[in-house]
């Protein structure tokens, strides 16, 4: 994880409590280099946040336990970073078209 991971998903959930996840979170993942306390604050009133509500959500230690408890199973599935990708429990290595479709297809036959 970089260094405003856990800051920047706890910016996204905040977000997504005003509908705006997706919005903040474009902006993140393209900007996540040079993340920092004053750009997630920056990007967050950009997307057009009410940053009162936003500043209470974002401080929200609810929030900040629910993202350790992702870590948390993430790291029990073997998550290592993410994107991850399962299919029927198993991670997709070939992230391909290709390699995809191929794994989606193995599995179908096995029903």
């Amino acid at each position: 994880m970089h260094k405003f991971a856990e800051k920047a998903s706890l910016a996204a959930f905040a977000a997504a409590q005003q509908n705006k996840y997706q919005e903040l979170t474009k902006v993140l993942l393209v900007d996540f280099s040079k993340l920092s306390d004053e750009t997630i604050l920056k990007h967050a009133e950009e997307v057009g946040l009410n940053m009162e509500k936003f500043n209470k959500a974002y401080s929200d230690p609810a929030l900040k336990t629910q993202i350790q408890e992702d870590i948390k199973l993430g790291s029990t599935v073997g998550v290592r970073g993410v994107p991850a990708l399962y299919i029927n429990g198993r991670t997709v290595k070939d992230r391909s078209i290709q390699g995809f479709s191929q794994m989606v297809e193995q599995e179908l036959k096995k029903k």
